[in-house]
């Protein structure tokens, strides 16, 4: 592999590697074999050796059958994609985004990998990306949490081909805020080898919830006092303050859990009836 944005097929060899304690491992199991291959203990150690560095069955068997070590060591790629730079960020909220490259020349741009390059244990020195598996992050407010779940239905609605809409469901809800971002987040995952959809492009949703049997009132006649939640009921004489529990709010409309009953008369509009009495003399 030597460009950016190269395709890659599982099974295919990526680059060529030589390391010095895979080569001693080598040795350490053909030395075995030859002096002692009754010790199956220790043979089987130095095997199990050479396979957690990296080391594939077949290239271990290989191995074993010409009785000399392979100096030089294959890559084979797991998957099936196109290749990255390792750590190159591809689009935001770390997604691959084939759409967000600056200079069309990055596309045919040499890695910067090359030829003779020493890399170190642990080091990521190539990605595969396989746009075929992908999946789309939807954000909503966190007072839809009550009514969105796991397992509900979606239909996505990609702004780049808005005729591709599909359905789908939610699959993952994150269970932490993003930085900067105060929505949660949902992630839909889906087979994207027919829908083509580019890879970091935007997308609309639409997520068909729980259903909620519940009474509501329109989100205006419900005052905000921190952790109480306050309506105005009618009297005789006027309106009173009255605290009520709320739930959900959908389409300028807020769920009344407790505090009100079918009989109840309650303004419309909070707003024009608050004043400082309000705050003190709330009916419980």
């Amino acid at each position: 592999m030597r460009y950016r944005y190269q395709k890659v097929r599982a099974g295919q060899k990526i680059l060529d590697l030589y390391s010095p304690e895979i080569s001693t491992a080598e040795e350490d199991l053909l030395f075995l074999l030859k002096s002692d291959p009754s010790n199956t203990s220790l043979i089987n150690a130095a095997k199990q050796k050479l396979l957690l560095l990296g080391m594939s069955e077949e290239q271990l068997n290989k191995i074993m059958l010409m009785q000399k070590p392979d100096f030089s060591i294959s890559v084979y790629s797991k998957y099936s994609g196109h290749i990255h730079e390792a750590g190159a960020m591809m689009g935001n909220n770390e997604q691959p985004a084939a759409g967000t490259m600056r200079d069309i020349s990055l596309i045919t741009e040499e890695l910067s990998l090359k030829e003779g390059m020493y890399v170190q244990k642990g080091q990521t020195i190539l990605s595969v990306y396989n746009p075929n598996h992908a999946w789309a992050i939807l954000s909503f407010y966190s007072d839809k949490q009550a009514i969105i779940q796991t397992g509900s239905p979606v239909r996505i609605m990609p702004e780049t081909a808005p005729g591709k809409d599909f359905r789908a469901k939610v699959n993952f809800i994150e269970p932490f805020y993003r930085k900067e971002n105060k929505t949660v987040t949902a992630r839909v995952y889906f087979d994207n080898s027919k829908l083509q959809i580019p890879i970091g492009s935007q997308v609309r949703a639409t997520i068909f919830g729980n259903t909620q049997t519940a009474n509501w009132l329109p989100e205006t006649a419900v005052v905000s006092l921190g952790l109480d939640k306050i309506v105005f009921i009618k009297h005789d004489i006027g309106f009173k303050a009255h605290k009520v529990a709320t739930g959900i709010t959908y389409k300028n409309k807020i769920q009344v859990l407790e505090g009100l009953t079918a009989k109840d008369t309650v303004a419309a509009n909070a707003q024009y009836l608050m004043d400082s009495e309000s705050f003190i003399k709330v009916n419980e």
